[in-house]
């Protein structure tokens, strides 16, 4: 599977919990930003057709018609084949002419934050728009033939009630929905619910109301295939390949990729990316982190790690190099191995991070 993420930093607004590489949108910088990551395709010597290609930010969909229009003529030798071409995409700067573009330029799957269906918890959480316009974009993109859509939601918010969530998913259920992304609120340094001091669920209220989540969406019909992840007709293809640890090309500021045995890491400063200097740091990795971060990335997959794949790639008895952990956690049932894949349990998928700090050391 060959693989495009593209990073669009640009916001018309700052969530109070977001500490992804955004800025404000200013006009007079997107160009100059589009004329930059035209620059660094053509530096990389970026072609070919991509089989996926995902449009992230920030919030692609703040940019304007012409703007827009500019991005996916840079990226449209790219995408002739395109098998799932994304764009993130938030309620409030959508319009009928814009996803009138995004089906001119074969753009089939939408990535829609909405992160609840509660006018009130949105306003907690600085988001500027409101139920009514998700479900209307929703049902716009639906007749102008998107089908695939991945609503994004977020639990722990501030005076956010478990059953407030059931209710987002039997209105996602309504609307026919085919991919979920479910997270819990966590907070980082200088995001705004962090400075005022917020308490996120602990991580025993979090294993609750994930399990409760969890139920909910499976008798929805969701099938689970990520520890945040869930879908109706597929998964997504391009996350597929972060997990199951394949390699891609990453572009624009702040954007990573992952080729022949190496990290690519972009600068995360707006003024070095448009002064074309994008490239921060090329990272060489041995066989000791691959093999971790392939085991990192593949459990979190509900379906887990193929054995004889890690016994083929890097040359070893998988089972054997770790067995203490493994035995560890098994007996913990946390950890199980089925059809020659290691796989966590549903008591292990809450634990995840535990059990990779042993694989770790």
């Amino acid at each position: 599977m060959k693989a495009l993420y593209v990073h669009i930093p640009f916001c018309d607004h700052i969530c109070a919990y977001c500490d992804f590489c955004k800025v404000h949108t200013i006009q007079k910088w997107v160009d100059p930003y589009l004329d930059a990551l035209y620059y660094e395709i053509q530096d990389k010597h970026i072609e070919g057709d991509y089989d996926t290609v995902y449009i992230g930010g920030g919030t692609p969909s703040s940019l304007n018609i012409l703007q827009l229009t500019k991005l996916f003529e840079l990226l449209k030798p790219l995408t002739n084949s395109v098998k799932e071409y994304t764009i993130e995409v938030n309620p409030e700067s959508m319009s009928d002419d814009k996803l009138d573009l995004m089906v001119k330029y074969h753009i089939n799957r939408l990535s829609i934050g909405v992160q609840t269906f509660h006018d009130d918890l949105l306003k907690k959480i600085d988001r500027y728009h409101s139920a009514k316009q998700a479900i209307e974009l929703i049902k716009n993109a639906k007749t102008k033939g998107i089908d695939d859509i991945n609503v994004d939601l977020i639990y722990g918010l501030p005076f956010q009630l478990l059953e407030n969530v059931y209710e987002d998913i039997d209105i996602i259920d309504k609307l026919h929905i085919s991919h979920v992304s479910i997270y819990s609120l966590i907070l980082e340094d200088h995001t705004k619910l962090k400075n005022i001091n917020y308490r996120p669920l602990d991580d025993e209220e979090d294993a609750y109301w994930y399990d409760h989540i969890n139920d909910y969406l499976s008798n929805h019909g969701f099938i689970h295939y990520e520890v945040s992840n869930y879908y109706h007709n597929k998964p997504s293809l391009h996350n597929l390949v972060y997990w199951h640890y394949e390699d891609y090309d990453g572009i624009g500021v702040s954007a990573h990729a992952l080729k022949n045995h190496k990290r690519y890491e972009n600068t995360r400063s707006m003024t070095q990316y448009m002064k074309h200097h994008y490239l921060e740091e090329i990272i060489s990795l041995n066989q000791q982190d691959e093999m971790f971060e392939k085991i990192m990335m593949g459990l979190r997959l509900v379906g887990g790690i193929d054995i004889l794949e890690l016994n083929q790639l890097y040359h070893i008895d998988f089972i054997n190099k770790y067995h203490n952990i493994i035995d560890k956690y098994m007996h913990l049932d946390m950890l199980q191995i089925r059809d020659n894949h290691l796989m966590t349990t549903s008591l292990g998928m809450k634990y995840l991070n535990t059990i990779l700090v042993d694989f770790l050391d």
